[in-house]
């Protein structure tokens, strides 16, 4: 027996359903289940709208499987008892009064509601009364998320409607093409023309549709209620004039490809759907600042306005909208040089924008602090906050923000090259609850951010791509701070040219649920062991950034940690078995030809060795407690007790210990052949011994004194858990 609440296609080609009652206090949109409203327009509270009912009586809900059922059911019992009136007295002479067509029609359709797909399909043979019922809640949303499902649907929408028992396209009202869209075309499409109760039509990524089709099964449809066209790039005003003379009752328009459309088409739409909710105009240069004023006065119901890259829109009459659209829950518009401080000024003292949620004004780069602060106040619930390529936001707007506390969930503040850490630290501290923070090309951030970012426990994305004065060490605290079984899911770390092997080993290793990490530009990931993990860079790509992508995901970055954690145990036998005398035989051959700055070089080294990624022989008698020195400091730093610069003082200051070491016992030996008094040693007596060639010069005069070598101080944690503000 399958699950109850699944009604799915059979052999014969019928189209699915899923219908699961619910309780209406839980009513939302169909971000969950519908890809219509997946990145739009999510938790609204709105109620829906019956179609049978007049549009004022209340207000049209996104899609969901609750309102699916509840809409079927109510209009299949609307049709029967219609039907029965017309008809009671032959229905009585023919239907035994024992017969379970005597049930009501709602106790009828939950008992479906109830039987698995098989049973269902055998009920459609019982009676014509039963195959009514079941077959308009088969056909209320046809099934084509697969490549079976979606050859049985058209092959019999080809069929002409003579020669079926039902004119199917008489009980489609969802429509969603999107999951098939490779085999979508204008020729798929024209096969739903005549739907006159379509409700919703999704055609996300059909990129081989034209106008023509959807011009045509736009006619005649006067209960369309939302249209998604995201992805369809052939868009012009007989789409949108289609939908101003047949769509009345539109309430949701997606159109981010609009930019053929000209700005009569759209002020035509405005004003013939005056129900429209959401509204998403994007890439054009026709929409201006009239189309914004048409939108005030004649769609005062709008919850959503998305204008991404329409230069042309100021904030001229945006003003209104902010004080006058009170169930305003969306905003978004970018590369508007319109936009200034001024969005807001309207709004008086005490003024609050109770419902919106999301804002977004990339890339106005008119907007100053002062903007920040007062939006803050006007909104104090927002959830997410876009901001990115707002060149004049600084740490002032930071702390305006955390004063949002724990609504604030989303952030983004790419290319705000006027942020500091002391912003960061103010934002995370007070808004806890942040899942997504972007910082990409922020570039006077350090360590100290990863640091701060380290304590927030919801923190799932990451983004400090061009952070270059990001290092190591950053890494190392954030993976120390957050431990293992870590929820990160992406991090964003490209063009962060200081970074190494190790610590990102180790974050690999603390995230579990890690799917994707960018790690372009960085030279250390740039070799073919690494490279053959991650995904093909885009086609468009030149041969240099071709060159540089390094970006895994999904099962990418599986295979790099396993990758990683093989060559780590490697390594870890190698140093039970000496080996990594080898790295101090490195050392000590580079100090001697003094080829390379032994300060920057030391901890690359050390990593590049520990994960076999420089070949060298161990030909060197082994000293046994080096090698027990050695397996604890890459014991160290494999658990990431000790930070990269931690390890390469203690690294140094070890060497340098032995030479001296040695140094004074040479001169303890020549001072006792000259019957002198022996002076106290400076450095500890039990301290190892060096057997081969001193690297130093050994001239008394230039013996370094271990007390005056900085290196030698007692070393305070790198990132304190509280550092000064």
């Amino acid at each position: 027996m399958s699950s109850p609440n699944s009604i799915e296609d059979d052999s014969n080609g019928s189209a699915s359903n899923s219908i699961r009652p619910a309780s209406p206090s839980k009513s939302r949109d169909d971000s969950r289940s519908d890809p219509i409203s997946k990145n739009n327009a999510k938790n609204d509270n709105s109620t829906y709208s019956h179609p049978y009912r007049r549009h004022h009586d209340s207000e049209f809900l996104m899609d969901n499987e609750y309102t699916d059922f509840r809409e079927v059911r109510d209009a299949i019992i609307t049709n029967r008892r219609l039907s029965e009136a017309a008809h009671s007295h032959s229905i009585e002479t023919i239907i035994d009064k024992t017969s379970l067509l005597r049930l009501p029609t709602e106790v009828l359709l939950q008992v479906f509601h109830h039987l698995d797909r098989k049973d269902l399909f055998n009920l459609l043979t019982v009676c014509q009364e039963f195959a009514d019922l079941i077959i308009e809640i088969l056909w209320f949303r046809p099934n084509m998320q697969n490549d079976s499902s979606f050859k049985k649907i058209k092959d019999i929408m080809q069929l002409p409607s003579s020669k079926t028992h039902w004119d199917y396209r008489q009980f489609i009202k969802r429509l969603n093409l999107s999951f098939m869209t490779k085999l979508v075309d204008d020729e798929l499409l024209s096969l739903f023309i005549g739907c006159p109760k379509l409700e919703r039509l999704t055609l996300v990524n059909c990129t081989k549709l034209t106008r023509n089709p959807i011009t045509q099964v736009l006619h005649n449809c006067e209960k369309l209620q939302s249209i998604d066209l995201t992805g369809v790039t052939d868009i012009h005003d007989d789409i949108i004039n289609a939908l101003a003379r047949n769509c009345v009752r539109l309430q949701g328009l997606y159109a981010p490809g609009c930019g053929n459309v000209s700005e009569e088409a759209i002020l035509n739409l405005l004003e013939s759907c005056p129900m429209l909710k959401r509204v998403k105009f994007n890439n054009s240069n026709n929409i201006s600042d009239e189309s914004i004023l048409k939108m005030y006065d004649n769609c005062k119901s709008l919850v959503e306005i998305d204008l991404h890259n329409c230069p042309k829109v100021t904030d001229k009459y945006l003003k209104k909208i902010f004080l006058d659209l009170s169930q305003l829950r969306e905003f978004r518009i970018s590369n508007a040089p319109g936009i200034t401080d001024k969005l807001f000024e309207l709004l008086p003292e005490g003024f609050y924008l109770e419902k919106l949620r999301i804002i977004d004004i990339s890339g106005c780069n008119a907007i100053t602090d002062k903007l920040v602060e007062k939006l803050v106040l006007c909104a104090p619930r927002l959830r997410n906050v876009v901001l990115s390529k707002c060149i004049q936001i600084s740490d002032a707007s930071l702390r305006a923000l955390s004063q949002l506390g724990r609504s604030l969930h989303y952030i983004h503040l790419g290319h705000c090259g006027l942020i500091t850490d002391f912003g960061v630290a103010s934002l995370v501290r007070a808004c806890h609850r942040i899942q997504y923070i972007d910082l990409a090309c922020c570039s006077q951030l350090t360590d100290w951010t990863l640091v701060e970012l380290a304590n927030l426990p919801k923190l799932r994305r990451i983004g400090l791509v061009k952070c270059s004065l990001i290092t190591d060490s950053g890494i190392l605290e954030l993976v120390r701070r957050r431990g293992e079984q870590d929820c990160l899911e992406r991090v964003h770390l490209s063009y962060c040219t200081n970074l190494t092997i190790g610590p990102i080993y180790l974050l690999l290793k603390s995230c579990p649920k890690l799917t994707h990490l960018s790690l372009t530009g960085i030279s250390s990931f740039l070799r073919r062991e690494i490279t053959q993990y991650c995904r093909d860079p885009p086609p468009d790509f030149t041969e240099m950034q071709k060159a540089q992508f390094c970006v895994f995901s999904g099962n990418g970055v599986n295979q790099l940690r396993n990758y990683l954690n093989q060559v780590m145990e490697e390594r870890a036998y190698s140093i039970d078995q000496g080996e990594i005398q080898a790295l101090f035989m490195e050392r000590r051959r580079r100090q001697i030809n003094a080829d390379v700055d032994m300060d920057d070089e030391e901890m690359n080294i050390w990593v590049r060795r520990g994960l076999g990624l420089l070949q060298q022989d161990a030909t060197e008698p082994q000293n046994p407690e080096m090698v027990e020195i050695n397996r604890e400091i890459f014991r160290e730093l494999n658990e990431g007790n000790m930070t990269p610069e931690e390890m390469r003082d203690y690294f140094m200051r070890l060497i340098r210990n032995r030479h001296h070491t040695r140094i004074f016992e040479h001169q303890q030996q020549r001072i006792e052949q000259q019957v002198q008094p022996i002076r106290p040693p400076r450095n500890p007596q039990n301290a190892p011994q060096i057997t081969q060639p001193p690297v130093f010069p050994s001239d008394d005069q230039n013996i370094p004194s271990l007390a005056d070598d900085e290196d030698d101080v007692d070393m305070e944690p790198l990132f304190p858990r509280n550092p000064p503000a």
